[in-house]
């Protein structure tokens, strides 16, 4: 199994290295299937095939309980096995919902109609369909596992399957002569796979909150802007408003550098975080890496919380201003997708430590209790199918939210319009953001 995590973070990384070079022109051509966006929704459609291949493979081996008898209690919980069989059909709605939203957007760019804010919308549209793709990779690796598919040959180097014999043999089943890898061992490469996932997500996650936050900010200053020419042409304004909108920039100033605090320090720490579960493919111990990691968690708790009250603060302080944004479900899918990240699994897993110091009394009450008594009951394996699962049907929710909240047409877009149309073919390869 390749550590499409790994693949997905260089993917990336290359692609921000290509937006900021080329944007979506390069020595005034345009890139029709070469723009960045185009190219994110072809890494994503090829990792998606991929998992999809080896997610159905892994589905159809029957759970080694002879190999591993802590599996024998896997799907115990009646609805569990459909819930995450049915998750990689989520994925795929969610990806094509993604594509063609973004494709709306990509058709005004190319009319050069205010790119710039056309441009940081398609990257909050992606963010469900990264969010969704890296948590079914995430999946990959415990069916593997439970499969017995993880051998004590792939344990000898985290590069493994980049071996160009073990490339050519991933989509086979595992051979008769093939050891498992003992139960700790599997456990540990296919939850460190896991982890490596997660915090890409997590990253991408970072990244298109700091876009947004850059998109409701130039709205602010963009509506500043205009208040101040209206009351600047209209006779009758007295002259003390003067000073009074230079308080209110000043304000806008304060704000905006305060906010960047809480966003910047979410991107580095997901930076970090994503850096740091790649640890041992540079020859470092998987053991240093998790006492890096437990930190790293906690750093990832604080500062997405104050992303979190940064725009609150944000909507709060310049709501009239967001008027034009219809700014109510925007703010809300943002703050949704932020809470994928760590607040969604700290809730979780503070549930589930609550319920082992309850009396067994009132722990057997909370068991009966439709589906809440099954989660709370989960064990470690079954959360590592839950969670991810959970969060791909989110994932799409979320994607059908963004086809009534981020349409292309909104008349906000057009108000910097004029602007746009006055480029020349060389400006975006200038283009900053």
């Amino acid at each position: 199994m390749l550590d499409v995590g790994m693949l997905v973070y260089a993917g990336l990384f290359v692609l921000a290295v290509w937006r900021k070079v080329c944007f979506y022109w390069c020595c005034g051509m345009w890139l029709s299937i070469l723009n960045y966006m185009s190219l994110l929704y072809l890494l994503v459609g090829t990792a998606l095939g991929y998992l999809l291949i080896g997610f159905y493979q892994a589905a159809q081996i029957p759970v080694d309980v002879v190999e591993y008898p802590e599996l024998k209690d896997l799907w115990s919980v009646g609805w569990l096995k459909p819930f995450v069989l049915l998750a990689p059909i989520a994925t795929c709605v969610t990806v094509a919902l993604g594509w063609l939203l973004t494709e709306s957007h990509i058709f005004e760019i190319h009319k050069r109609l205010s790119m710039t804010k056309h441009d940081r919308a398609v990257q909050i549209i992606a963010l469900p369909t990264v969010f969704g793709l890296m948590a079914l990779a995430s999946m990959l690796p415990v069916f593997e596992l439970t499969t017995g598919s993880i051998t004590a040959e792939m344990l000898k180097s985290p590069w493994y399957d980049f071996q160009p014999l073990n490339i050519l043999s991933l989509f086979q089943a595992r051979q008769p002569g093939d050891k498992p890898a003992s139960w700790n061992d599997a456990k540990l490469l296919a939850f460190w796979r896991y982890e490596t996932c997660m915090y890409v997500a997590d990253l991408f996650e970072a990244w298109v909150l700091y876009q947004f936050g850059r998109l409701v900010l130039e709205q602010v200053r963009e509506s500043m802007s205009k208040e101040e020419e209206t009351s600047a042409l209209d006779s009758e304004t007295p002259a003390h408003l003067s000073k009074v909108e230079r308080d209110l920039q000043d304000s806008h100033a304060a704000v905006t550098s305060l906010t960047w605090v809480g966003t910047s320090l979410f991107v580095v720490t997901c930076v970090a975080q994503s850096a740091a579960s790649l640890w041992p493919y540079l020859g470092g111990s998987q053991e240093d890496q998790e006492a890096l990691m437990s930190h790293l968690q906690v750093a990832g708790f604080v500062t997405s919380c104050a992303a979190i009250y940064n725009l609150v603060v944000v909507e709060q302080a310049f709501h009239r201003h967001f008027e034009p944004l219809r700014p109510l479900l925007k703010f809300m899918t943002v703050k949704m997708l932020v809470s994928l990240c760590f607040l969604q699994k700290a809730v979780l897993t503070g549930l589930q430590i609550f319920n082992q110091y309850l009396p067994g009394a009132m722990q057997t009450v909370i068991r009966r209790v439709p589906l809440v008594g099954d989660i709370v009951h989960l064990t470690d394996l079954q959360i590592h199918l839950f969670y991810p699962a959970l969060i791909i049907y989110e994932c799409l929710l979320l994607a059908i939210l963004h086809l009534l909240v981020w349409k292309s047409n909104e008349p906000w877009y057009k108000e910097s319009q004029k602007e746009s149309l006055n480029y020349t073919e060389n400006d975006p390869l200038l283009l900053k953001g």
